[in-house]
Parts: C-alpha cells; structure tokens; sequence
C-alpha cells in the first residue's frame, strides 16, 4: 500500500491519539501534499524536526494498529460480508447484510 494513504489511514483511525501538533504535522504531510521544506517554513521549524515528528506520529499510529488491528479487522469484515452476500439469503438477511455494509462502507463516514 502506498505510504501517504496507509498514513491517512492511520491517521482516520487514530489520529486523535496524537497531540494536536502531531496531527497538524501529518495533516500537511499526508492530506495536503506539502513537502516537508514547506511545512518547515510554514512552522517555523527545521526540516529535520518536521521529518523526526512525522516519524515518530507514523511510528505510534503504526503500533496503534499493531496493538489494535482495527483496521485489519475492518478490512476482514468487509471481505467476509462479501461473501456472505453472495450466498442465497432470505429477505431478511439480506436487509442485515444490506445494513451491515452501509456501516462499513468508505462513503457512509465521509471517505
């Protein structure tokens, strides 16, 4: 998976767990395009500084996720409604699998 979407990923699932400025670092970086130079200047901080805090954010997210899998598990629920819905279901059963997908679904959370 490429790296700027993982992190944006990441960031949808656990990006309140940063601080406020971790955040804004990773915002610009992975949503707004702006390389790290730009943020620098924007900031008022070296490059360095920016690159090491984007590491380190990426780095926390990454263990979130080690820790919690929930975007595993979301993945895994998504291909197992796949699944099921191309089983013969009552009328019923397709509504809770109809309903099941809507939760899960990219557009339902504004992605």
């Amino acid at each position: 998976m490429d790296r700027l979407i993982e992190l944006g990923q990441l960031m949808d699932w656990y990006g309140e767990f940063l601080t406020e400025r971790q955040r804004s670092l990773v915002r610009q970086y992975a949503f707004e395009d702006c390389s790290l130079s730009e943020i620098a200047e924007r900031e008022g901080i070296s490059r360095q500084a920016v690159r090491d805090a984007i590491a380190t954010a990426e780095n926390e997210l990454k263990n979130m996720e080690a820790k919690l899998g929930l975007i595993q598990k979301e993945a895994r629920a998504k291909e197992l409604l796949d699944a099921l819905a191309q089983t013969e279901l009552t009328d019923r059963q397709k509504s809770i699998v109809d309903a099941l997908a809507k939760i899960t679904s990219e557009d339902d959370d504004g992605v």
